[in-house]
């Protein structure tokens, strides 16, 4: 589960049950780069929900790798 918390400076950040955390620039970057992956790889809308889960596990052994 996903909780979204708004900070007093004007920023938002999601929390997980898993403890990460991502900032609201975060998700706007991440959501950038699943659309352009969605166009490079021609998924169709029907196969979004798929590509959605492979796209964020990428993201998310990437990160662990990256610390």
């Amino acid at each position: 589960m996903h909780t979204i918390v708004l900070m007093g400076t004007g920023g938002a950040k999601l929390n997980s049950t898993d403890g990460e955390q991502m900032w609201a620039f975060d998700l706007d970057a991440l959501r950038k780069a699943f659309r352009k992956s969605v166009q490079e790889h021609k998924v169709t809308a029907a196969d979004w929900a798929e590509h959605a889960k492979q796209f964020l596990e990428k993201q998310r052994d990437r990160q662990r790798e990256s610390t």
